[in-house]
C-alpha cells in the first residue's frame, strides 16, 4: 500500500471534509494547504523550540494550535502525537515530548506529500 495514494489514506486525511471546507473549490483547496503548510512548519518551529527549551506553556499553545487547524482541514494524522504534547503540557510536564514531536514532524511530512499527491489529480 503506497502511504501517498489518497486512496489509501483512510483516517491520516479526510478529503471529503477538505473538499466542503473549500466548497468544492479546486482553487480554494490548493490555497488553503498551501497556507496550512506554511503555518505549520511556522508552528512546528515554535514547538520545537518550546521542547527544547522546556517551556510547558509553549507546547501547550503549539500543539494545541497546530492540532485545531489540522482537524479543521480533516488532516487528523498529525492530531495524536500533538494531543499527546498538549495533555502532558496541560498537566505540566513534556514527559515523552522529544518522540511526540519528531512522530508530529514525519507525520507532517506524510500529509504534505499525500495532500500535494492529491491536489495534483484534481482539475486547474
Amino acid at each position: 500500500m503506497n502511504s501517498t495514494d489518497p486512496k489509501s489514506t483512510g483516517s491520516m486525511i479526510d478529503f471529503d471534509q477538505l473538499q466542503s471546507a473549500c466548497d468544492g473549490d479546486t482553487t480554494l483547496m490548493r490555497e488553503l494547504m498551501d497556507m496550512y503548510f506554511n503555518q505549520a512548519d511556522q508552528i512546528m518551529t515554535g514547538l520545537k523550540e518550546a521542547v527544547r527549551g522546556a517551556d510547558v506553556p509553549g507546547v501547550d499553545h503549539f500543539s494545541h494550535k497546530l492540532a485545531g487547524s489540522s482537524l479543521a482541514c480533516g488532516l487528523s494524522l498529525i492530531v495524536p502525537p500533538l494531543r499527546s504534547m498538549e495533555m502532558g503540557a496541560k498537566a505540566g510536564h513534556l514527559d515523552g515530548a522529544e518522540t511526540s514531536l519528531a512522530e508530529a514532524a514525519e507525520s507532517l511530512e506524510t500529509l504534505r506529500q499525500a495532500v500535494k499527491d492529491y491536489l495534483k489529480q484534481l482539475p486547474s
